[in-house]
């Protein structure tokens, strides 16, 4: 997204807004040294472990481990996109967006066209509200007590009912002097043969309103009779059904969520929320989509996939799932029970029933879904499961979660282990080691960052201080692909605020936790460090070449070949510790 806008703007717009003003805003800041500290407004902690370095223009946690510069901040606070963020901290700033950048600023019309729709919704969803208290909107009322609101839910979600007639609310807002274009445009109106005519009509209404509290469009559930059963507000110049959720408004305010819960429809989401279940929230009438999904990471660590219990919930559970796993969204599901919907079952359990629900692994929930139609009482029927089990089973990288998986596949079908991990097609867990060369994500929380990475991370700092004084041999300095794209842009002359603007969160963080961290090291002290960072992690590039050399050995590898991978790693072996001299 940062591509979009000029570099040098960006980085005149970070240097107007400084950042330490914006945090305390938010975060109760005190200063130690050239740093600010306080207690994290990302997860909750008691010892203060959130910094920001007013010199860099970063911040970063290192309990949670979330970095970046004020941009990133403010998305993260407000939960809002890049260019919004951009957008609010330029008016902080009394700056002007480049008039090159295509998202309606340079446009005035566009700009007044999308400010006239959002007003014209929220006289929609005001006159909405005000119909459902009088005898026109009884039905929808009604139809809502039934449902299990109470008068103050339905205040709360704003919710509301159409006027009877065909075209009330747009004979309403034409008098508070909106043209039938712009209702158009926002999706409430439409003509046909010459007759204008509201676009919702005997239906319950949802608002539909973004974290910014903006009203964005509707849902309307009808009353009685007729399709569509939910009618949603079509695209318009500020609102994308695939881009948006249900409530996310609400959930902007509940800080610290260890988890999202998505849902399928608005009765869902207001049903589980009035008996206090937080974090929920639904997709507008779509199934999932990869959109939605990059917006959930945005507000929880973890999202639990709660659809109706029917078959056609359960095939959509597996859709989701797949779409958070290309996300790379930790997913669990609420499987619930006897083919019911969240809205049901939390009616006839309420909220500690429907939170005793245990949320399933993704492999574990395939696996059930596996043995859908499978008759396990016969020999084909244990095949046919088990083949379609070791196919999820590839999927889970884990070996202690693997291992309790294949003793329960193995207890249901009467395969051994061994089979079954041939049939996976792996080795057995005890004797696979996992190497990596990437900055393990904090959701894995490992106990000691190995000492290579320890290591990159040093340099990544000294270079960006200035206190590396003779270009450093980059291709041999770094095994990390993010930490030598770092290194690169900083010796190019970048700023490492502008570097990590262009990072995905992940590797935002694991940069800025190396830029921010605290190495003490004083000038006269820099060379011996460089050299000690160099040595350790030629060491793991000489040790991963010989576990490298190993497995190729236990291959089949010609002879030839077998005796030049033998003298290979007998001189890899033999070599004393070397360090590259910077």
């Amino acid at each position: 997204m940062a591509s979009r806008l000029p570099d040098a703007w960006l980085d005149e717009l970070r240097s107007r807004v400084e950042i330490t003003d914006v945090v305390a805003e938010y975060v109760e800041l005190k200063q130690k040294g050239r740093r600010f500290w306080g207690r994290c407004p990302f997860h909750g902690e008691k010892t203060p472990s959130f910094s920001v370095d007013s010199e860099a223009q970063m911040f970063y946690c290192f309990g949670c481990h979330k970095g970046g510069t004020v941009i990133n901040f403010i998305m993260e606070i407000e939960r809002m996109e890049f260019m919004e963020a951009v957008k609010l901290l330029a008016d902080r700033a009394h700056m002007e967006l480049p008039a090159r950048v295509d998202d309606g600023r340079s446009d005035e019309q566009t700009r007044a066209l999308r400010e006239r729709i959002y007003e014209a919704n929220l006289e929609a969803a005001r006159f909405y509200h005000a119909t459902i208290w009088t005898e026109e909107g009884a039905e929808a009322l009604s139809y809502l007590h039934k449902r299990g609101l109470d008068d103050a839910g339905i205040r709360r979600f704003g919710l509301g009912s159409t006027a009877h007639g065909w075209d009330a609310l747009t004979r309403h807002l034409t008098e508070q002097g909106f043209t039938f274009d712009e209702l158009k445009q926002a999706g409430l109106a439409s003509e046909r043969d010459g007759r204008r005519y509201d676009m919702f009509r005997g239906r319950a209404m949802f608002p539909i309103i973004n974290p910014q509290g903006r009203v964005l469009g509707f849902g309307g559930r009808i009353m009685g009779e007729g399709n569509p059963k939910y009618l949603n507000t079509s695209d318009t110049p500020v609102f994308n059904k695939r881009q948006g959720l249900y409530a996310l408004n609400l959930a902007k305010k509940e800080r610290g969520l260890k988890r999202l819960i998505l849902v399928e429809g608005y009765m869902d989401v207001v049903s589980l929320r009035q008996q206090g279940v937080q974090g929920v929230v639904a997709t507008l009438g779509t199934a999932l989509t990869e959109e939605q999904a990059r917006l959930i990471k945005r507000y929880a660590p973890e999202v639990w996939v709660c659809y109706d219990g029917d078959s056609a919930g359960q095939k959509a559970i597996l859709r989701a799932l797949d779409i958070f796993e290309s996300q790379e969204m930790p997913a669990k599901v609420i499987d619930i029970p006897d083919d019911m919907d969240p809205d049901d079952y939390v009616k006839k359990n309420g909220a500690e029933g429907f939170e005793a629900l245990r949320p399933m692994p993704p492999a574990e929930y395939r696996m059930l879904r596996a043995a859908d139609g499978v008759d396990l009482t016969t020999q084909d029927g244990r095949t046919q499961y088990a083949i379609a089990c070791c196919s999820i089973l590839r999927r889970v990288s884990n070996p202690v979660e693997l291992e309790n998986y294949l003793k329960k596949l193995s207890v249901q079908t009467g395969f051994e282990r061994e089979v079954l991990l041939k049939q996976i097609g792996t080795v057995a867990p005890a004797a696979e080691e996992k190497r990596t060369t990437r900055p393990v994500a904090r959701w894995e929380k490992p106990e000691t960052t190995p000492e290579h990475v320890k290591a990159e991370q040093l340099l990544i700092n000294l270079i960006a201080r200035g206190q590396i004084d003779r270009d450093l041999p980059l291709e041999s300095a770094f095994v990390t692909p993010l930490y030598l794209r770092v290194a690169r842009e900083l010796s190019a002359g970048e700023s490492p605020a502008a570097i990590l603007e262009r990072l995905e969160d992940s590797d935002r963080e694991a940069a800025a936790q190396a830029l921010m961290m605290d190495s003490q090291i004083e000038r006269d002290q820099v060379a011996r460090a460089v050299e000690e960072c160099l040595e350790k992690i030629e060491r793991y590039r000489k040790k991963t070449r010989i576990e490298e050399i190993k497995e190729q050995l236990k291959g089949e590898a010609s002879p030839d070949r077998k005796t030049e991978l033998l003298a290979l790693l007998t001189q890899l072996m033999n070599e004393p510790g070397s360090a590259r001299k910077p």
